[in-house]
C-alpha cells in the first residue's frame, strides 16, 4: 500500500545520497503508508528494478535515528528476522523491500493459518540472546508509567481511586517479575510482513527484555489479530508450546493482557486525538477483550466499567462526570 506526498527535492537528494554511499542509484520514490511517527518511508526502485526502502527521519531527530540504527544492527546480527541494513546517513536510513503483504492482509485472506508463521518469527525473538539488548529492559517504573498513559483519559473519579491506583501498582510489579526474554514490543499484525511463506517484523527500535507472555498480547488481541482470531486459546496453547514456556503462563498472559491493553488504550487515545483519529476505531475491539480480563484479575469495578464504555463507542470524553 502506498500513500503520502512524494518527497520534497531537497527530502529526495538525502535519499539518492544515502543509497549511493552503498553504490544504488535510485530511479524512482514512491511514498509508503506511514505509521504514527514523524518518520517517512518511501519505496525506492533502483536502476536493476529491484526495491529498497528508504525511512527518511525529521531534521533535528538524528539522534534518534542514530540510536534506532544501533537496534537495526544488533538486531540484524543476532540474526532476527528483520530487514537487512543497508546504509545511513545522518537523516537516512535504507534497507531491503520486504514487500506491501503485512499479516493483517494474509489474515483477512488466507486465514488464521498465518499465525503459525507469525508464532515461528516470535520464537526467533525468544530465542535470541539477551546479551548487549541496546534499550533498557522492561521494569516496573516503565510499566507503571504506561498505566499511567491510560490513566490520563480516565475521569478524575476513576483515575484518582485508590483501589485503582493499587491496582496498577501491583500489576506493574508483577509484571515485572515475570521470565523476561527479548521482545519486540510492538509485535501486531500491522508490523509483521509476509514474504515467502515467512514472517517478518519491522518497527522493532523499541525491542528489549520483557515478559515472555507480552508479544503474543500483541499479536491475538490488537488490530487485526483482535478482529479476526477467534479462538485465542488455542493459538496461545501452541505459542507455549512452541516457545518452551515455564509454568504459571497462563496467568501471566492474562497480566500481560491487562497491562498492554490498558497501555494500548492510552496510546490509541492520545494519537486519536493529536493527529491519528483513525486509531478511535480500533480502540472498541481491544477494549471489549479487555473487560474480561480486568474482571478475572479482579480490577476495581471503576475500572472495568470505563473500559466496558470503550467497547461500544469512540466518543471518549475526559471529564469528571465519565467517559
Amino acid at each position: 500500500m502506498t500513500c503520502g506526498s512524494p518527497p520534497s527535492p531537497e527530502d529526495a537528494e538525502e535519499i539518492h545520497a544515502a543509497a549511493a554511499t552503498v553504490g544504488l542509484r535510485v530511479t524512482h520514490l514512491e511514498a509508503i503508508a506511514p505509521d504514527a511517527s514523524t518518520r517517512r518511508f518511501f519505496r525506492a526502485e533502483l536502476t536493476n528494478h529491484r526495491t529498497v526502502v528508504a525511512c527518511l527521519y525529521p531534521a533535528g531527530e538524528e539522534p534518534r535515528l542514530s540510536h534506532d540504527w544501533e537496534v537495526h544492527q544488533w538486531a540484524w546480527q543476532h540474526q532476527l528476522p528483520v530487514p537487512a541494513p543497508l546504509a545511513r546517513t545522518a537523516r537516512v536510513t535504507i534497507s531491503t523491500d520486504l514487500g506491501c503483504v503485512d499479516l493483517e492482509h494474509a489474515l483477512r485472506e488466507v486465514g488464521v493459518g498465518v499465525l503459525k508463521p507469525a508464532l515461528e518469527c516470535l520464537q526467533s525473538f525468544q530465542a535470541c540472546s539477551p546479551d548487549g539488548v541496546p534499550n533498557p529492559s522492561f521494569d516496573a517504573a516503565l510499566f507503571r508509567r504506561e498505566l499511567e498513559g491510560f490513566a490520563l483519559f480516565l475521569p478524575p473519579t476513576v483515575a484518582l481511586d485508590p483501589p485503582v491506583r493499587t491496582f496498577f501498582d501491583d500489576l506493574a510489579r508483577r509484571l515485572a517479575n515475570h521470565p523476561f526474554r527479548v521482545t519486540h514490543r510492538d509485535f501486531h499484525a500491522n508490523n509483521l510482513l509476509v514474504q515467502e511463506a515467512r514472517v517478518w517484523a519491522v518497527d522493532f527500535q523499541d525491542l528489549r527484555l520483557g515478559p515472555d507472555t507480552y508479544d503474543l498480547v500483541s499479536l491475538l488481541r490488537e488490530r487485526a489479530g483482535g478482529e479476526v482470531v477467534a479462538d485465542e486459546e488455542h493459538w496461545y496453547v501452541e505459542a507455549a508450546r512452541l516457545l518452551g514456556w515455564p509454568a504459571g503462563w497462563p496467568d501471566r498472559y492474562r497480566e500481560c493482557a491487562c497491562q498492554r491493553g490498558l497501555k494500548v488504550l492510552g496510546t490509541f487515545l492520545r494519537l486519536g486525538r493529536e493527529r491519528h483519529p483513525g486509531y478511535l476505531t480500533l480502540i472498541p475491539a481491544v477494549a471489549a477483550r479487555l473487560v474480561g480480563t480486568l474482571a478475572d484479575l479482579q480490577a476495581p469495578a471503576s475500572l472495568i466499567a470505563a473500559v466496558a464504555h470503550l467497547a461500544t463507542t469512540t466518543a471518549y470524553n475526559h471529564s469528571e462526570e465519565g467517559p
